[in-house]
């Protein structure tokens, strides 16, 4: 199952910008975010996670889902995590 390691459920995030951490099984091919039910954005993978760098983080509160594309054509989704951005 893919999880959003970070943001932490409930996290006050006090910045504009803000990389997400999300962590899956290697038979992931690829996987992707989705931030208060908009577009699907790609993530890159480094050091044994899956990463997106959010920019313009509007102030509020916030649901983050991320689904991942295994090798075998299946796909897993993350139970969604709340978070909110405060005004710097």
């Amino acid at each position: 199952m893919i999880e959003v390691d970070h943001p932490n459920a409930g996290q006050v995030i006090a910045s504009t910008h803000y990389t997400i951490r999300l962590g899956g099984p290697d038979t992931l091919a690829s996987v992707e975010v989705s931030i208060d039910q908009g577009s699907w954005h790609a993530c890159r993978r480094a050091c044994g996670y899956w990463w997106y760098d959010w920019a313009d983080c509007p102030p509020g509160e916030h649901a983050l889902v991320a689904r991942g594309h295994n090798r075998d054509g299946s796909i897993e989704s993350s139970h969604p995590r709340r978070f909110s951005v405060t005004k710097k």
